[in-house]
């Protein structure tokens, strides 16, 4: 007995090794690899690539065009995470009911979600589209969603909402489903109605679900790349221009490849700062509401 728990050890780290090691190789050797070019004058173009330590992350920081990509891109979380997270536990509520069809309405919602963002963008292309759109036809008002600088994240990120809702809502209803139902009841002889019950009963059980798609909303929002670019190409007047993209258009529309890699660094340094922050405070508010 003992020879085995010896070996039990070993074993798992059998099992673990294949995957270590391909996330050492695909993972880790390409983080530390771009970080090392983050610290030379790579460019495409030129045989050599002298090191220049901070240098790029200096120019970063003393480019306009970053700050108000980095602005766009915070807006952008701001606009998509608390809606997208409100709609996808909306949605998560009513398929916690018992009603016919449950499984063909999760599919239905979760389809966007398994979709290439391609796909959607050129779809939602037409659906924003000024003249021949599906929006404004039914609005009745030629509306310039892509074009005009006030409506153009707006626009993105109502896209965005609708593309990712449906996977944080997976997340909230096995949340829910897994509430006892012996509570629910408890609350129900106490008087409770539905509002309460969902308030006081619902709400705080699935706290940690909230917590992880809100810190993981902010991560994924925080790197948005793909919208931007196949429907505005950070237009316009740079009012849709993200840090991907701007980090994007530097490194392979320019082929300054040092300076993309900075951008990319700060990108992580600002979404890891704040998303732990963001832990912090939404842990200690759910702590102390319970």
């Amino acid at each position: 007995m003992t020879g085995s728990r010896r070996r039990e050890p070993l074993v798992a780290a059998a099992f673990l090794m294949p995957y270590l090691i391909l996330f050492a190789v695909f993972v880790l050797t390409p983080v530390a690899y771009g970080f090392w070019i983050s610290l030379h004058n790579w460019h495409i173009l030129s045989a050599q690539a002298p090191f220049v330590g901070v240098k790029n992350y200096l120019g970063v920081v003393r480019d306009d065009r970053f700050w108000r990509s980095l602005m766009q891109t915070g807006y952008f979380v701001l606009l998509t995470v608390p809606a997208g997270n409100l709609l996808s536990l909306l949605m998560a509520v009513g398929l916690n009911q018992r009603i016919r069809g449950e499984a063909v309405y999760k599919v239905c919602f979760y389809m966007p979600v398994v979709t290439s963002v391609s796909v959607l963008a050129v779809t939602w292309r037409w659906l924003y589209a000024r003249d021949i759109g599906i929006l404004n036809y039914y609005l009745g008002v030629p509306v310039d969603w892509l074009n005009d600088p006030k409506l153009v994240m707006p626009s993105l990120a109502m896209m965005s909402i609708w593309w990712g809702a449906g996977g944080n809502m997976l997340i909230y209803l096995a949340a829910l489903k897994a509430i006892p139902k012996e509570q629910l009841e408890a609350a129900s002889l106490d008087g409770a109605n539905s509002s309460q019950r969902f308030l006081k009963v619902s709400v705080p059980s699935i706290t940690p679900a909230v917590l992880f798609c809100t810190v993981m909303s902010v991560i994924g929002a925080s790197q948005v790349f793909g919208q931007s670019y196949i429907l505005t190409g950070g237009g316009p007047a740079d009012r849709s221009l993200t840090v991907s993209l701007y980090m994007y258009q530097m490194g392979f529309g320019q082929y300054q490849l040092g300076y993309a890699c900075a951008v990319a660094y700060l990108l992580f340094f600002f979404v890891f700062a704040f998303s732990a922050i963001q832990f912090r405070l939404m842990a200690r508010a759910f702590v102390g509401s319970s």
